[in-house]
């Protein structure tokens, strides 16, 4: 069976054909109507399912290697920093969790790039609110920032916080980091500041694996919704489930996709290590590239 970064590599040489799927898909529903639909919707408490799953086989992968790697990295280089990148909904902050756990020797601190998204209201100002998710819409001078005051072990070191209720950065309202052992920073972005990483991971799934992950976890974000008005998933909330898979499928042919064929299965090649994940979040195959 072709990985789904075999997939992703084909898909790219086609991407004209690609743009016109995506087109023709998202003619599903009224995109332009939920286009601010969050491309990585979701809260930590919704990974719980896959991570049982999931901890135990990341053990596994720290006692093959990867917990070697790490305790090397931190005798030369303190702190380790550690890049999560892949789809939207292929499970970054689930792997990030579990690593947490089995880094037990060692603090550490998982970073999500969410908080690194501008506000909304600059998005709106700069008029590419549907681009939400895509290199554009992050701070990236703000990322590089952050991580040269973790290298200079700078105790006030501090991200901004992003809430998913809201589906927005919140004013001014930061979190501490300080100086950890570990830094992990997860997102669909993550493999694109490589540059400034020690190690550097990707978690790869076919894409209709993703999808139906995807769908799911919208539904759970919108069953999370019903009895919170001021939720941003409000609105969907009294839907169907036919019609909150339709919108699903839709925000991702708009969004995911695109965003996963034009950047960030191609950051994957700044991996040093791919995992292959199976259709129920188990790691069916693990790469060393570096």
């Amino acid at each position: 069976m072709e990985s789904g970064l075999g997939y992703w590599r084909r898909a790219h040489r086609q991407a004209g054909q690609d743009r016109d799927r995506t087109s023709s898909t998202a003619g599903l529903i009224d995109v332009a109507r939920y286009r601010q639909c969050p491309p990585a919707a979701g809260t930590s408490a919704l990974h719980l399912r896959s991570r049982s799953v999931e901890s135990g086989e990341v053990t596994s992968l720290l006692e093959s290697g990867l917990g070697e790697r790490v305790t090397r990295l931190h005798a030369s280089s303190a702190p380790v920093v550690i890049g999560i990148a892949g789809s939207v909904a292929v499970g970054k902050s689930t792997f990030a969790a579990a690593l947490v756990e089995g880094l037990k020797e060692f603090q550490v601190e998982v970073v999500g790039t969410d908080g690194f998204l501008y506000p909304n209201a600059v998005l709106a100002e700069r008029r590419i609110e549907s681009r939400k998710g895509f290199p554009e819409s992050y701070d990236a001078n703000a990322v590089v920032a952050f991580i040269d005051a973790l290298r200079n072990g700078d105790d006030s070191a501090s991200v901004p916080v992003y809430s998913h209720t809201a589906y927005d950065v919140v004013a001014g309202e930061r979190r501490i980091i300080g100086s950890p052992d570990v830094c992990i920073i997860e997102g669909v972005n993550a493999l694109q500041f490589a540059d400034h990483l020690d190690l550097a991971i990707y978690l790869d799934a076919d894409e209709a694996d993703l999808i139906n992950w995807y769908a799911t976890r919208f539904s759970e974000i919108c069953d999370a919704a019903i009895d919170d008005p001021t939720s941003f998933y409000s609105g969907w909330s009294l839907f169907p489930e036919s019609e909150r898979r339709e919108m699903a499928e839709s925000f991702w042919y708009g969004i995911n996709h695109p965003n996963l064929l034009e950047y960030i299965a191609p950051s994957a090649e700044h991996a040093d290590l791919v995992v292959h994940k199976a259709h129920d979040h188990s790691i069916a195959s693990v790469e060393w590239r570096a």
